[in-house]
């Protein structure tokens, strides 16, 4: 068997948990249609965070009361059709966590920074990163993931100061324009975009000395990432209006040249960018190792770097579909962004409530 768990501490497994939760946070939204009647996306961001600990919190109650020790071990107790229903829904919910925050950086590198490039090429040449990153297991990705915090960190920091010119308070009126109901949409929605980090790891909690040290980790980390997600999402409700935002492919990118006052920052922009490129490759790898873990738990594959290999090439491969104009593909796009935040709150309900009855 060689499915490269290795062994992480609990700063490794809260730094892949807190870029996860940042990454994922930020640049999974859907633009168009989350900034269509108005800016309530970092309220929702908020409280999607808080319900997403609160949902990850009960399942390791309750994976505690059934004496497991990972994710795996709760879909291997299931009837079978629902453990491989849950099952195929979780690896596509992490392939679609890595995709989008992809789609969102290669798109922003075209459109602002390679103008006169092929998207292609620029979505390809993260193939051979992603493989590497799986390839060599989870303590390469955890490890790798503790370094990359204070990239995170400066590009957060250098994101928001760069934009901090053009903050003015009067951008986010009126302040409940889209309604309650596309509130609690918005905010399944956040909560569908933090759970996928916590969810990877209790897939992998026997790499990180268990359940207790995976409870620690994740809820330091998706608390860290969560908060860093939410005032990125507040940053760009003071830097544009909504109506504004529903034409900008890439807000964060953006906000950061919404108001140049100096010289040094002329090209900070382009070195925050590709910051965030590195954390959102890292945060990817994560996602692609879980859904490659579960592959093989529920397929009985003792290997791997095939399956490894095999989800990433579907993630690149859908990085480069999503951005072709053709209808079908564009009408898929939407109804991932409207209906996609069920592939993981189908399946934490559902063992929620299967675990809760037999304990």
């Amino acid at each position: 068997m060689n499915l490269r768990l290795g062994r992480f501490g609990l700063q490794e497994s809260a730094a892949a948990v807190g870029l996860g939760a940042l990454v994922s946070g930020v640049f999974s939204v859907n633009v168009g249609e989350t900034y269509e009647k108005g800016n309530v996306c970092y309220l929702a961001t908020g409280a999607g965070l808080l319900l997403s600990l609160l949902l990850l919190l009960l399942l390791v109650k309750a994976m505690e009361a059934r004496r497991v020790q990972s994710l795996i071990d709760v879909l291997d107790g299931l009837w079978p059709p629902l453990r491989y229903l849950f099952g195929v829904s979780l690896m596509l919910g992490f392939a679609l966590c890595a995709l989008l925050p992809l789609f969102r950086f290669t798109l922003a590198m075209e459109r602002y920074i390679y103008v006169e490039a092929d998207y292609v090429p620029m979505g390809a040449w993260m193939l051979p990163v992603l493989l590497l990153l799986v390839c060599l297991g989870m303590e390469c990705i955890a490890r790798t993931g503790k370094l990359m915090v204070i990239s995170a960190l400066i590009s957060l920091v250098l994101t928001l100061a760069l934009a901090s010119p053009a903050f003015a308070l009067h951008h986010l009126y009126p302040l409940f324009s889209p309604g309650w109901k596309a509130f609690l949409r918005q905010t399944l929605e956040a909560t569908a975009r933090f759970l996928p980090p916590g969810l990877g790891l209790l897939v992998v909690a026997r790499g990180c000395q268990g359940l207790i040290h995976a409870r620690k980790s994740l809820t330091v980390g998706l608390l860290l990432g969560g908060i860093g997600a939410v005032g990125m999402q507040l940053g760009v409700g003071l830097t544009f209006f909504a109506t504004d935002l529903k034409e900008v492919s890439a807000p964060i990118y953006c906000m950061t040249m919404a108001a140049r006052q100096e010289r040094l920052a002329l090209r900070l922009d382009v070195l925050v960018l590709f910051l965030w490129v590195l954390c959102g490759l890292v945060a990817a790898g994560f996602c692609i190792y879980g859904a490659a873990l579960l592959f093989c738990a529920l397929f009985h594959v003792q290997d791997i770097r095939p399956a490894g290999a095999l989800w990433v090439l579907l993630v690149c491969g859908l990085l480069l579909l999503v951005n072709l104009d053709a209808a079908p593909i564009q009408t898929a796009t939407a109804a991932v962004y409207r209906w996609g935040y069920w592939l993981f709150l189908l399946p934490v309900l559902g063992m929620l409530l299967l675990m809760g009855r037999k304990v």
